[in-house]
């Protein structure tokens, strides 16, 4: 299918399959969680290495997904978003199915190598919204988006546990169906959104250098800008992500069970803030507004967990995640926005993976530096970093100038 979809054409079968897509990545994602600390103990006997090789295994996927996901985004500049997202699509496939046959530790890792070298989906998709979707609508749009992968990450974890009891490699061999059916479903009903006259016309082999597309990527002083702010507020919601489980524990004499309910009030609170709330938003406060207020709710958030040690009540800990978990949402869609807007229509494929990429390295940093600090320092010290963190990101975004103009002003 090579048709071509124009900017005035109806978006509403190519969104209903971005839609579903972006939920069946996060489903996917999420089915790991429940049993890879089991399928690495199989391959690592040894229970002092596997929190480490769990660590390795997640930080080898976004380090591939850090180096190729500009390449991926440049490539859709040049040949389409199609392509991209079916390749992506194929590779997650084919990376949970080796992951899901095991066998050995080096084939757990090619597993997660292959599904982080296709990890452009996102981008992909991102691209595929600013092809078609006015200014106007587009942080709408993401907002949509990613409310579906709020939904995934409540939906897989669910999954991965109830197929885990027919084995261990249920959940990724469900992972990989998962992704090849929506393959064959993007076969037959996505057309392309990228028209050839607005593709990039020069390409070789000097473009499959990530680091020129990371640096290409960020000519574009306002996106600059923008990623700064994203790393700013990402690295203490990755480092969240690891520590809260150890906050609960020590704090509240939290188990597993219990646990679960916060990172379940995550999940609840993307679907709420993104599907619900952001529209309405949108319209009163603009992309720029929402993202400072979706920041302002994080500082907020974060300095509540740094204070749960203090105050050790259940209801601080539930407060402080939602609120935490509501200015995420609302910010990650806003400034999805904010980056299409701010580059040029031929680059947003590379823009957006150059943006996916800085996601996937402060992804790697921030569960890494987290857990040092969390082990050296304690809960408040680390969790008031990341409120220092997000009060710079929203310091930055205050001085970053509104407007389409400045937004696409090239360095230098």
């Amino acid at each position: 299918m090579n048709e071509t979809l124009s900017p005035s054409a109806s978006p509403r079968p190519p969104l209903l399959f971005m839609l579903v897509t972006a939920f069946l990545f996060a489903v996917g994602i999420g089915l790991v969680f429940p049993v890879l600390p089991y399928i690495v103990a199989v391959q690592v006997p040894d229970v002092s290495r596997q929190a480490a090789v769990i660590g390795l295994l997640g930080a080898a996927y976004a380090l591939c997904s850090f180096f190729a996901s500009p390449v991926l985004g440049a490539l859709s500049d040049a040949y389409g978003r199609r392509p991209v997202l079916m390749l992506s699509l194929l590779g997650s496939g084919i990376g949970y199915l080796i992951f899901g046959i095991g066998g050995s530790l080096p084939m757990l890792f090619l597993g997660r190598i292959i599904d982080g070298l296709c990890a452009g989906g996102l981008s992909a998709i991102f691209g595929y919204v600013a092809d078609t979707t006015p200014e106007e609508e587009r942080g709408k749009v993401f907002g949509q988006i990613g409310a579906t992968v709020g939904a995934g990450f409540i939906i897989g974890p669910a999954l991965g546990g109830l197929t885990s009891h027919l084995g261990l490699g249920a959940p990724m061999f469900l992972a990989a169906g998962v992704a090849l059916l929506n393959l064959l479903w993007g076969a037959f009903v996505l057309p392309e959104s990228l028209r050839p006259e607005r593709r990039q016309r020069h390409f070789d082999a000097a473009h499959l250098n990530p680091l020129r597309q990371l640096s290409g990527a960020l000519a574009y002083p306002a996106v600059r800008r923008l990623v700064s702010v994203s790393v700013l507020f990402l690295l203490p919601f990755s480092l969240m992500q690891i520590a809260l489980a150890l906050l609960t524990r020590d704090t509240l004499g939290w188990g597993p069970a219990q646990t679960s309910t916060a990172f379940i009030i995550v999940g609840c609170c993307d679907i709420v803030a993104q599907g619900l709330l952001l529209p309405h938003l949108l319209r009163r406060l603009g992309e720029r507004g929402v993202a400072l207020l979706g920041l302002g709710m994080g500082a907020v958030g974060m300095t509540g967990l740094a204070l749960l040690p203090v105050l050790p009540h259940a209801a601080l800990l539930y407060l402080s995640v939602a609120t935490f978990a509501m200015g995420e949402g609302i910010f990650n869609a806003s400034l999805g926005a904010l980056v299409s807007i701010a580059a040029p229509q031929d680059a947003q494929g590379r823009v957006q993976g150059g943006a996916q990429a800085f996601s996937a390295l402060a992804n790697v940093v921030g569960p890494l530096s987290g857990g040092q600090l969390y082990s050296r320092l304690g809960a408040t010290p680390t969790f008031g970093a990341g409120s220092v963190l997000v009060l710079a990101a929203l310091a930055l975004l205050v001085g970053q100038r509104p407007g389409g103009q400045q937004a696409r002003e090239v360095a230098g």
